[in-house]
């Protein structure tokens, strides 16, 4: 491990943000790389003739600027930011592989296919029979009439253990109910849940933009502070033009890469 030059001038005490500054340039340059413990503490203090609440300080500049992570009872390392390349040329085609005995849709094939471990966490379903009331935003997506209920699947998805995506789907509760799309675990079914029970996406208009978090989004993607969410929204219309699902899909800004496919 690399050892942080020591400060030459015992008279003046080094400042968090030349601590900061120091061992952000050593994780630029290589020096120190995904996964390389940064000095303890005590090391610090005793480089830099400073003191423990001035390096804790420096260690918050670096979090914040997300590079690096903290494990409890180990240290501060590193922390690993190289992108996950997400095809969405790929993402709900037609000829999506979808099983119905893994439960592996196309994202999480699309993850295996580059030598990570997808998996996936159900954290809410609709519980209501008839559906729930959902958001104006919503309810403009969706197109739908006044009073009109939806159905909504929130999934966090990992990669390798670490949570990667959140995804929140909105359906019409007139094409949901009494469908799989009620299930309260992991479904894939050939095709797409959508294909399956009949109302297949036919067209869909797509929009990115990158926001800041929540407090709940920044729990469930264990976010560092300062780090911005990609959020990618497709709305999916049916073989009628009406749209059957709004889904938004929040991503880490700083672990994102998207790629795609263009014709000229």
């Amino acid at each position: 491990m690399y050892a942080p030059p020591m400060t030459t001038d015992h008279n003046r005490r080094a400042s968090a943000q030349q601590i900061a500054d120091d061992l952000r340039a050593l994780i630029e340059s290589g020096q120190l790389g995904p996964g390389d413990r940064l000095p303890f503490t005590r090391e610090l203090v005793e480089r830099y003739g400073t003191t423990g609440e001035t390096v804790r300080q420096a260690m918050i500049k670096l979090r914040s600027g997300g590079l690096v992570e903290s494990r409890q009872g180990s240290g501060v390392y590193v922390k690993d930011n190289s992108p996950f390349a997400w095809d969405i040329t790929r993402f709900e085609r037609g000829d999506r592989p979808d099983s119905a005995e893994t439960a592996m849709d196309a994202w999480a094939a699309g993850v295996a296919e580059q030598g990570h471990r997808p998996d996936e966490k159900l954290l809410y379903v609709t519980r209501k029979r008839q559906g729930e009331e959902p958001p104006a935003e919503i309810v403009d997506a969706l197109k739908l009439d006044g009073g009109e209920l939806a159905v909504c699947r929130r999934r966090l998805r990992y990669i390798d253990g670490e949570p990667y995506q959140l995804s929140v789907s909105w359906f019409p509760a007139r094409i949901a109910l009494g469908t799989p799309l009620m299930n309260r675990s992991k479904t894939a079914l050939p095709g797409g849940i959508l294909a399956h029970i009949g109302h297949r996406q036919v067209t869909g208009r797509d929009r990115f933009r990158s926001r800041p978090p929540n407090g709940q989004e920044r729990e469930d993607l264990q976010l560092d502070a300062g780090t911005s969410l990609l959020e990618y929204r497709r709305i999916g219309f049916g073989e009628d033009g009406r749209p059957v699902r709004c889904m938004s899909t929040l991503c880490p800004g700083d672990r994102t890469m998207i790629e795609m496919d263009v014709e000229f």
